[in-house]
């Protein structure tokens, strides 16, 4: 049994108080007159103010995405696909084979054509080396300087038409062995371990790039998954990359996953982008700039591909906050001739004057260390006007499982 003990009408103030939020943040004000308009004061549990989740500067909207999504494209000039061997749903390891290709006829006449020019090629090598042999031994036997000299000439031009030759045939080789090679790989494998999301039908029965386009086969990793989010330029400053976030479904439930924040873009995203990014209201904010970033999910059990949910940024400071550190909304701490001091709820559940002893501020959250003074367990009334020493309050318990 997890028991909460909350005052009903302190949450409706605390509702007043989040509407002063600034570019899709929550944050708190210090307008007294909230509680003004109440008809008992605010109270608090000191232990709700120092770990509610309720205090959370900012939340946004994402998606749960793979963080490897491969895609395998068919080639109509490595021929027809003869055979798939995965399916949709399939859990495959990396090197799995997908399917293979019919080759096409015109590839095998294409090599055979190749391999009768690459005969030839030799049969040219072989003749113009035996010439070029003879040209050789007639300018050692020529006596008669013109004629040494025409030999010398027409050698050289042989010599350059070898060259010319050597390098058609290194040409040809590498064309045949390129097409041998393609001829002996049809089959396609995966490159990465995962879940074949989709298999394009279309393509299997025929279908032109033009008629089925996209992707063949789908494949998405079962390792770690990305949540692609935007926030707004006024809190950019509040996340960075490292920094852990809290992660809930949109549709509700009690599970929260934790993740890092691995990028964060340096550029805006476009206007037609800016209504991915929002706050706890559902609304984004037209009169300024969003920037992209992704967090990685290591641990996600329980979530699926697809899923829309909550991100909510963790302050460092509250991530390594000790278990004994008592901290409280500013607002609830009265400074009085710089001796600071809160209204305790006593016993009799009445107001009475307690001093302090504080500690640092935390901006992000709008908090105050309380060094000494109170504990988690006390309640704390919210300082307005209306509150004075003895004044009764009530505290509102409310259970559930």
């Amino acid at each position: 049994m997890k028991k909460k003990t909350r005052l009903i009408v302190g949450i409706s103030a605390l509702g007043l108080v989040l509407a002063g939020g600034i570019g899709g943040g929550l944050y708190f004000t210090g307008d007294r007159e909230v509680n003004a308009m109440l008809e008992e004061p605010w109270v608090e549990q000191v232990g709700n103010m120092t770990f509610s989740e309720d205090f959370s500067a900012s939340a946004f909207s994402g998606k749960i995405e793979p963080e490897k999504h491969e895609k395998i494209y068919y080639e109509p000039d490595k021929g027809t696909i003869e055979e798939v061997f995965v399916q949709e749903g399939e859990l495959i390891e990396e090197g799995t084979e997908l399917f293979v290709y019919e080759p096409l006829d015109d590839s095998t006449l294409e090599l055979e054509q190749l391999k009768m020019q690459l005969d030839m090629s030799y049969l040219q090598i072989n003749q113009s080396d035996k010439k070029k042999k003879k040209l050789e031994k007639s300018l050692k036997e020529a006596q008669d300087e013109e004629e040494k000299e025409l030999i010398q000439e027409e050698l050289d031009q042989l010599q350059f038409d070898l060259r010319m030759s050597n390098l058609e045939a290194g040409q040809l080789q590498k064309q045949i062995a390129n097409l041998e090679e393609e001829a002996g790989s049809t089959a396609v494998v995966s490159k990465s371990k995962g879940i074949v999301q989709s298999v394009n039908q279309d393509v299997i029965d025929g279908a032109s790039l033009e008629q089925s386009p996209g992707a063949f086969i789908q494949i998405v990793s079962t390792g770690s998954y990305l949540i692609k989010s935007q926030i707004n330029e006024f809190l950019l400053d509040s996340i960075e990359v490292d920094q852990k976030v809290k992660i809930t479904k949109k549709v509700g439930g009690e599970e929260e996953w934790i993740g890092t924040i691995m990028e964060v873009g340096k550029l805006p995203v476009g206007d037609d982008q800016n209504d991915q990014m929002m706050d706890y209201y559902g609304e984004s904010n037209p009169q300024s700039s969003n920037y992209p970033f992704t967090v990685l999910i290591e641990d996600h059990e329980g979530l699926e591909i697809g899923f829309h949910v909550n991100v909510e940024p963790i302050s460092e400071e509250v991530g390594n906050q000790a278990p004994n550190v008592v901290r409280v909304m500013h607002d609830f701490v009265v400074f009085d001739e710089d001796i600071p001091y809160v209204w305790l709820v006593n016993e009799e559940e009445e107001a009475t004057k307690q001093v302090v002893e504080t500690g640092a501020e935390f901006e992000e959250d709008y908090t105050i260390e309380i060094v000494s003074g109170v504990t988690l367990e006390d309640y704390l009334v919210y300082p307005d006007e209306s509150v004075t020493e003895g004044k009764k309050v009530a505290i509102y318990h409310d259970s559930f499982e």
